[in-house]
């Protein structure tokens, strides 16, 4: 891995999920937890609602959610969707709140296919190109 380190230099991975007054925060937190198990998370309140937070730097924070796109062999599938989830040099993407308590790692579209909020993953290198690359080898 350090040959990764050295040529993607800085990685912050922040990982955010909103929870609907409907939902338990203990089960989103156990969501995200299960695709993301290396990031440390809290529950922060708002006026109306909750957000699972947490954020990581290193490769490390990725390693399980490569592992899962591995697993479903969804690689390439999931490359053309992170290719497109460039935007203004970070990576974001959305995944299902559901299947991630399932331990599965499925993309989604903010409020398209499930009535709840997605998990928001935001990602910050240098060379995101290289990060997908990575994820999906």
């Amino acid at each position: 891995m350090g040959f990764y380190y050295r040529v993607l230099g800085a990685l912050i991975v922040r990982v955010e999920a909103e929870v609907y007054p409907t939902e338990s925060p203990e089960k989103v937190l156990e969501a995200v937890k299960r695709i993301f198990p290396k990031i440390g998370f809290e529950v922060r309140w708002g006026d109306s609602s909750a957000f699972v937070e947490g954020v990581d730097e290193g490769l490390e924070a990725l390693e399980n959610f490569k592992r899962l796109l591995r697993e479903r062999r969804v690689r390439a599938a999931a490359r053309s969707i992170l290719r497109s989830s460039i935007r203004d040099g970070v990576l974001v993407f959305y995944l299902d709140k559901q299947a991630a308590y399932a331990g599965k790692a499925s993309f989604t579209e903010p409020f398209v296919e499930s009535p709840l909020p997605p998990i928001v993953v935001r990602v910050e290198a240098e060379d995101l190109d290289e990060i997908i690359r990575w994820l999906t080898e």
